[in-house]
This record gives structure tokens, C-alpha cells and sequence, in this order.
């Protein structure tokens, strides 16, 4: 195939998926049509087009063309190892969908149900029950997660690679290397101010730190009572102020489209569907009201005004691939705001000690997900080493529970694995959205949300959309590279001691 004709496929394909992501997710049907999608563009996913890609890549002279180049071929290797594993991900998939399981008092849910139950429950004995049952159903899901993992290396393998992370190290744009080693320095620096805040925080809740379990810190994560500070009725309104005092469109002319309609079957958390970059970008949002239904709608709303803000004749590859660190940076960059007790006093009203406890809170359990995330791309690296699961699932829980101090389950040893290390990407995110948000304040002052030139600042970085990368992104903005300094600080802020 031509490489134009690949790339205008290419881009049909994702407009596609993201329809079908789309109209699922926003209530508007019920079943998922990926596989036929997959087979309705076979002739894209071909090994001939991921080898012929790979040639042009290493031969090319012209610099951004290779870069290009390099995106392309990396985006159809990985899609044609997903239609290769599509049957067994798709069986994980209508399992998790179609399997109800049982809570303490006897009553069927089904078991995407389960986890938000799970969290809602105060009664640890019931949320124990309901752990177990999870975990009884998730390993019957595992049948079908170990063989996507199996058959994944063995196409790798199979596909010239040193292994899966020989494919991740000549795919990514980063090496995988430096992020888990700055992690771990996070880890160990915050080993102590975690271990004593997490510890009373589960004291408070009436859960021997000793005995914590994954479940515990899923339920106090919560954070139910602090909902009252977060009515669902303010969440349009506040972001429509907070956009046009950055001097934005929260709609971007007509580009973003909120979706606010309730229907029976509209996911419940907030997300961003991107049809036709910038043309076409969906907002979904549900609202019910609490912190997370915020944090959930904010990261969406970075997202959306990111892909929204590329420039109309950006290439295909800055529009739809690149380095994901980068649009996930600025999702989180509009999340993080949530944990700016000025930006809460500006947009909820009322004072400094009216958001201190939610602060503290909501601070401790983003230190909780840093070293939970920590702890993953480093088991990942364990993982991907080979296709054998041997051991993996006791090595998951004893970096897991290390981090977190909260007993991990072995049997989340794949289901709590992103693919093709999309961890990593997150974790970038937050070094790199701390970073850009220091930046904004150098610039336009600690309110930086309040300030109409934010808007613009951001507007001109948007218009690459992801052609370069977070490391190029961090230098840009006066850094050295990326790094958890800027957000360890935010946090230690934060957190009492």
C-alpha cells in the first residue's frame, strides 16, 4: 500500500473506532462493532505494510519525515498485534461485561457494577466479601489475559524484535528505563511522609495499617464526604468561567461537543471521544456530583481543548499518534487543579479551611496512585521480560503492596496492566504537567487560570498536537528533563505532618 493511501486509512480506522467508543460509551447503542471495524480495514494491519514501514523509517534523511515515518510504523505494528489477539482481548472483554457476582447479602451485580459498589461501601467486612468474589471472577478472566500476553510475544518475536521489550524500546519515542529509575527515587523519598499519613488515614477509617488491603485504600480514596463541596448543577457553568477567563471557548467554536444528555446506558464518568482532530471532539459527561466526578470531567475537558487546539494541516501523525505523555499532560494539567486551594475558592467559593481537609486528602491519594504507578511500570519490566507467567503474579504483589502499604491480590497480575506500557505514559504526564503548571505561574501568577494570556500560551502549544515529545516539551519549557520534583513539592504542600 502507498504510504499515502496508508496514512488517509490509518486516520478512516481511528475515526472509526472512536465513533464506536462513542456512541457505546454515551449510551447511544449497546454492543461494540470493533471487530468487524478490524476487518474492514485488514488490508491495513498487514505484516507486509509493518515491514515496509519499518524500511522506510530507517531510510529516510529528512528528519521530520522520519519521525513520521517512525510513528506510523509503530502505530501499525502495535494495531496489528491487536487484531492478532482480538479474539482472546474481545472474550476478556464480553466476560467482564456478562459476569455478575455476589455481595455479602446475597444480591447479583454485575461486575463492572461491583467496583464502584466496592467503593462505596463502608462496611469493611462487606467490601472484603465483595473483594473476594471480584477476584474469584477476575480469574476466570485471566484464561483469556494470558493468552493476549503469550500471543503478543510470540509476535514480537516473530516480528524481528528482541522480545516485547526490544518492540517497546524501537516503538517508543522514550526509553522505558529512565522512567522507572526516577520513580524510584520518588518512592524512596517519599517512602516516609507516605507510610505516616497513610498509616493515620487508615487509623481514622478503623483499618489496622498492618492488615490494610487494596480495598481499604479503594474505599478511602472515596473520599464520599467531601462530595458536598462538589456540586454536579456547578460543573459546566465552572468550567465555561474558568475557560473564558483563560480567554478559550470551552467548546472551542463548535469543535468540542458536550454530550449532557442522561441516558440508561451513558457511562457514569466523564470522557473524551476524539472523531476528527480538531474538527470533531466529544465531551461526555454524566454529571452525579463529588471530587471524582470533577477530576474525572476536568482531565476530559484537557484532552478535549488539546485535540481541539491542533492546527487544522498538522500531519496525521501530530493529529492522531505521538507521544501520549503529552496530550495526558494536559489533561492532567486541568485535573491538577483540583488540588489548588486557590482555583477551589475561585470556582466553588468560600474559604481556605473550607477545602484544607479535602486538600489533604485528595493530596494523600494522588501520592498513593504516584507510588502505585511507580510500583507498576517497574512489575511491567518484570513482566515483559518473557512470555512465561511463572512467579509474575507474586512479583506484582510484592512491588504493588511495597509502594502502596496495602495488600495487593496476585490475580490483578494482568488485568492491572496497561498495554504496550501505557503507564508510562501517565507517568510522564504528571511530571510533565507539574512542570507546565509552574511555568503558568512564573508567567501569569499563581491564579494562572485567571489570567486571559493562559489561554493563548497554551493555544500555541497546542497547534503541534503531539509532534513532540515530553522531553522536548519539558526543555521548551526551561527544564532540564522530566522529573517528580515540581509535584513532590505540590504535595508535601498539601499533606499535614
Amino acid at each position: 500500500m502507498h504510504i499515502a493511501d496508508i496514512r488517509k486509512r490509518a486516520e478512516a480506522f481511528l475515526r472509526e473506532t472512536r465513533k464506536e467508543w462513542y456512541e457505546v460509551g454515551a449510551g447511544l447503542k449497546e454492543d461494540v462493532r470493533l471487530s468487524e471495524i478490524f476487518a474492514e480495514y485488514a488490508d491495513l494491519f498487514t505484516r507486509g505494510n509493518v515491514e515496509a514501514l519499518a524500511a522506510l523509517a530507517g531510510s529516510e534523511e529528512d528528519e521530520a519525515e522520519r519521525l513520521r515515518l517512525a510513528e506510523l510504523r509503530g502505530f501499525l505494528t502495535l494495531a496489528h498485534i491487536r487484531n492478532a489477539t482480538r479474539e482472546s482481548s474481545e472474550q476478556a472483554l464480553l466476560f467482564e461485561t456478562r459476569t455478575m457476582v455476589k455481595t455479602s447479602d446475597g444480591e447479583s451485580i454485575p461486575y463492572r457494577q461491583s467496583a464502584v459498589a466496592l467503593l462505596n461501601e463502608p462496611d469493611r467486612r462487606k467490601r472484603g466479601f465483595l473483594e473476594n468474589a471480584r477476584c474469584e471472577a477476575l480469574a476466570e478472566k485471566n484464561t483469556f489475559l494470558e493468552q493476549t500476553h503469550r500471543t503478543t510475544h510470540e509476535m514480537a518475536d516473530d516480528l524481528g524484535f528482541e522480545g516485547y521489550l526490544g518492540m517497546m524500546t524501537a516503538l517508543k519515542r522514550y526509553p522505558l528505563a529512565p522512567v522507572r529509575d526516577e520513580m524510584a527515587r520518588f518512592l524512596e523519598r517519599t517512602e516516609a511522609l507516605y507510610s505516616e499519613a497513610m498509616g493515620e488515614a487508615m487509623r481514622e477509617a478503623g483499618v489496622p495499617p498492618s492488615s490494610a488491603l487494596r480495598h481499604d485504600a479503594q474505599y478511602l480514596s472515596r473520599g464520599a464526604k467531601y462530595d458536598g463541596l462538589f456540586p454536579a448543577e456547578k460543573i459546566e457553568t465552572s468550567a465555561r468561567a474558568v475557560c473564558a477567563s483563560m480567554g478559550l471557548d470551552l467548546q472551542a467554536e463548535g469543535r468540542v461537543r458536550l454530550d449532557i444528555e442522561d441516558r440508561p446506558l451513558k457511562s457514569p464518568r466523564a470522557f473524551c471521544a476524539s472523531l476528527r482532530v480538531p474538527e470533531e471532539v466529544y465531551l461526555v459527561i454524566r454529571p452525579r456530583g463529588g471530587y471524582d466526578d470533577y477530576s474525572a470531567f476536568w482531565h476530559e475537558l484537557g484532552h478535549a481543548l488539546h485535540f481541539a487546539g491542533v492546527a487544522a494541516d498538522a500531519p496525521f501523525e501530530w493529529k492522531r499518534l505521538g507521544d501520549n505523555s503529552v496530550t495526558e499532560g494536559f489533561a492532567m494539567l486541568f485535573d491538577h487543579l483540583l488540588l489548588e486551594p486557590l482555583w477551589l475558592e475561585d470556582v466553588l467559593g468560600g474559604e481556605a479551611s473550607d477545602y484544607a481537609a479535602f486538600l489533604a486528602h485528595h493530596a494523600l491519594f494522588e501520592l498513593y496512585m504516584l507510588r502505585r504507578y511507580a510500583a507498576k511500570i517497574d512489575y511491567e519490566l518484570t513482566l515483559h521480560q518473557g512470555a512465561e507467567l511463572g512467579g509474575k503474579d507474586a512479583a506484582y504483589r510484592e512491588k504493588l503492596s511495597a509502594a502502596t502499604c496495602v495488600d495487593y491480590p496476585e490475580v490483578s497480575y494482568l488485568d492491572d496492566v496497561d498495554p504496550f506500557f501505557y503507564c508510562a505514559n501517565y507517568l510522564r504526564a504528571w511530571m510533565l504537567q507539574a512542570q507546565v503548571a509552574e511555568a503558568l505561574k512564573t508567567k501569569f501568577g499563581e491564579r494562572w487560570w485567571a489570567n486571559q494570556k493562559s489561554g493563548g500560551f497554551l493555544t500555541e502549544i497546542w497547534r503541534d498536537g503531539q509532534r513532540h515529545d515530553g522531553d522536548s516539551l519539558s526543555r521548551h519549557l526551561g527544564y532540564r528533563q522530566l522529573t517528580t520534583e515540581p509535584l513532590e513539592a505540590q504535595i508535601r504542600n498539601l499533606i499535614p505532618r
